[in-house]
C-alpha cells in the first residue's frame, strides 16, 4: 500500500474514515449511508462515472479497518464492493450506492436458481448471512455457481427472516426468494461472484485487523492500569509474553494484507490474508476478553463485541472452506513436481 504518483496514499483515508464512523454512532442505516457517502468512503474504489474516486482496492483497506475498529453498524464492505462491481452494468444503481441514496448488502452464503421469462428473470431459493438485509434496499445473491443477481428487497416474493448470528451490532439475515421477478439486466455475468469474493477476502481481513488492533490496545491499557496485589497486571510475565505474541500475530496479519495487494498477487494471497486474519483475529480478541476477566463480557467493555464481529466475518467468508480449498490447490500444485523428482 504505497503512495501514488499524485501523492495520495491509503493512509490518508484512515483518519477520515475514523471520524466518519464515530459520527455514525446512534444513526439509522440510511443516515449512516448518507454520512459515509458524503465523506467519499462508499465510492472509494468505484468508477468516476458513478461518482467514485476510482482508486485501487488498497485504498479501501484502511476504511474497512476503521469501520470495524469502531464497530460500524452499516454494511460498509458490501456497499464499497457493489459500488464498483455495478459501475458498468448497472451504473444508475452504482451511483445511488456511491451517493448514499440507496444502500445494499450481499448474501454471502447460499444460492438461487434463475429462470428466464422474456425480458425478466425469475429467482428462487434461500440465501443467508446478509448483513442488515432488513434495513437496506438492495441485495446481491449468488446465482448457480458463479453468476449473481441484484434484487430490490421490496419486491414481491421476498421474505426476510428475523436477525440471527453472533453480531448484535450488525445483524445478519436469511432471505427467502419465492419466484422473485427482476429485470434481466440485474442478472450479472458468470465470474462476477468469484471476483467479488476475492476482493471481499482482502476487505474482511482488513476489517478483522481493525478489530484486532482495538482489542490489543484495550488489553494493553487494562493490564497496565489494573492493579492486583499492589502491582499492575502487566507485572505478570506470562501476560507480557502473551501480549508480545499477540502483537507479533497482528503484524503478521498486517503484512499478509500488504502481500495480497502486491502487483501480481492472486487468489492464493488473498485467501492467505483472510485465513491469517481469521486465526490471529480470534486469538487476539479472545485473549483480550480473558485479560479483562469478567469485565470482558460486559457491554461497557467492547472486546466481546469485537469477538462477535470477527466470528461473523469468519463465517461470511467460510474460513474452513477457504482453508480446505487453499490446501487442496497447494497439494495439486506440488504433486507434479514430486512425481517428476521421483522418476
Amino acid at each position: 500500500m504505497t503512495t501514488r504518483d499524485d501523492g495520495l496514499s491509503p493512509a490518508d483515508f484512515a483518519a477520515t474514515a475514523a471520524r466518519a464512523v464515530a459520527a455514525c454512532e446512534g444513526q439509522s442505516v440510511p443516515e449512516q449511508g448518507a454520512k459515509l457517502a458524503g465523506d467519499g468512503l462508499l465510492g472509494v474504489i468505484a468508477a468516476e462515472d458513478v461518482g467514485g474516486l476510482d482508486l485501487p482496492l488498497s485504498f479501501a483497506v484502511p476504511v474497512a479497518a476503521a469501520a470495524n475498529a469502531g464497530l460500524l453498524a452499516f454494511p460498509l464492505v458490501e456497499n464499497i464492493l457493489l459500488a464498483r462491481a455495478l459501475s458498468k452494468s448497472l451504473a444508475e444503481i452504482a451511483q445511488a450506492i456511491t451517493t448514499g441514496t440507496d444502500s445494499a448488502t450481499v448474501a454471502w452464503t447460499g444460492a438461487v436458481t434463475a429462470k428466464s421469462q422474456g425480458d425478466r428473470v425469475v429467482l428462487s431459493g434461500s440465501v443467508g448471512r446478509a448483513p442488515r438485509a432488513a434495513d437496506v434496499g438492495l441485495l446481491l445473491v449468488r446465482v448457480g455457481e458463479d453468476a449473481s443477481a441484484l434484487v430490490p428487497l421490496r419486491t414481491a416474493g421476498i421474505t426476510i427472516e428475523s436477525a440471527s448470528g453472533l453480531d448484535l451490532t450488525q445483524p445478519e439475515h436469511t432471505v427467502q426468494l419465492n419466484e422473485v421477478s427482476v429485470p434481466a439486466s440485474h442478472l450479472l455475468t458468470a465470474g462476477t461472484w468469484s471476483a467479488l469474493q476475492a476482493d471481499a477476502m482482502v476487505l474482511r481481513a482488513a476489517s478483522i485487523l481493525g478489530s484486532a488492533e482495538t482489542c490489543l490496545a484495550l488489553a494493553q491499557e487494562h493490564v497496565s492500569t489494573r492493579r492486583q496485589f499492589g502491582r499492575a497486571l502487566s507485572f505478570n510475565q506470562s501476560i507480557r509474553h502473551t501480549l508480545a505474541r499477540h502483537k507479533l500475530g497482528l503484524e503478521g496479519l498486517r503484512q499478509s494484507i500488504t502481500r495480497a495487494l502486491f502487483d501480481g498477487a492472486g487468489l492464493r494471497e488473498r485467501q492467505a490474508a483472510f485465513l491469517a486474519a481469521s486465526s490471529y483475529g480470534v486469538l487476539i480478541s479472545e485473549g483480550a476478553v480473558q485479560m479483562h476477566g469478567g469485565m470482558g463480557f460486559t457491554w461497557d467493555v467492547p472486546v466481546h463485541r469485537h469477538v462477535r464481529r470477527i466470528r461473523s466475518l469468519q463465517a461470511q467468508g467460510d474460513a474452513s472452506g477457504v482453508l480446505a480449498s487453499l490446501g487442496h490447490n497447494y497439494i495439486a500444485s506440488v504433486a507434479p513436481a514430486r512425481e517428476d523428482a521421483a522418476t
